[in-house]
């Protein structure tokens, strides 16, 4: 049951940064355009907001996809796989994708380390960079844990003789704990 209210508050909060990325994307877009075009006041920078806020947006949904496996795949071997391969495959497959997000999250943190270092900004805000590929670093340790995570779900799946449904960390989480 803690297990669940755990999975189920992190899923909601990243979910609640991205969708309030978004809304403000749009109330500045839409700000910006007003008053360019009924005042011919926009917004100075309200380019580079929405940028900053485009990366936030797409950095928080990130590890959300990696934890429910919703990225996009090609199923033109799925066929050919035996009912019985397939928590093999998937283990191999999270595996493989947990240590390629680890290692893309470290090179974006010795790069936001560097950024600041330099003190490099946005051109017209002058927004430090460097907290942004942060963010876009710790986004994605958090998306190399879950699909690491879900390698798990797979494992244990492969060892209790369970074939693979489809369940990943998130649901097979509060699936489990609404019914415990």
């Amino acid at each position: 049951m803690m297990n669940a209210r755990i999975s189920t508050g992190i899923k909601r909060g990243l979910e609640a940064l991205a969708a309030l990325s978004l809304v403000l994307m749009m109330v500045i877009t839409f700000v910006d355009v007003f008053g360019r075009y009924f005042f011919d006041m926009p917004i100075t920078g309200a380019t580079e907001l929405i940028e900053v806020l485009l990366a936030v947006m797409v950095f928080m949904a990130f590890p959300l996809v990696s934890w429910d496996e919703e990225h996009i795949s090609v199923d033109l071997l799925d066929s050919y796989f035996p009912k019985r391969w397939i928590n093999i495959r998937q283990v191999v497959i999270n595996l493989v994708c947990s240590v390629a997000l680890i290692l893309v999250a470290m090179t974006n943190w010795k790069l936001a380390g560097r950024s600041l270092e330099y003190e490099e900004v946005s051109e017209i805000l002058e927004i430090p960079t460097g907290y942004v590929t942060y963010l876009i670093a710790v986004t994605g340790f958090v998306g190399g844990v879950l699909t690491l995570a879900n390698a798990g779900v797979y494992t244990r799946k492969m060892f209790s003789g369970r074939a693979a449904t489809g369940d990943v960390v998130a649901n097979t989480e509060i699936t489990e704990g609404n019914n415990g």
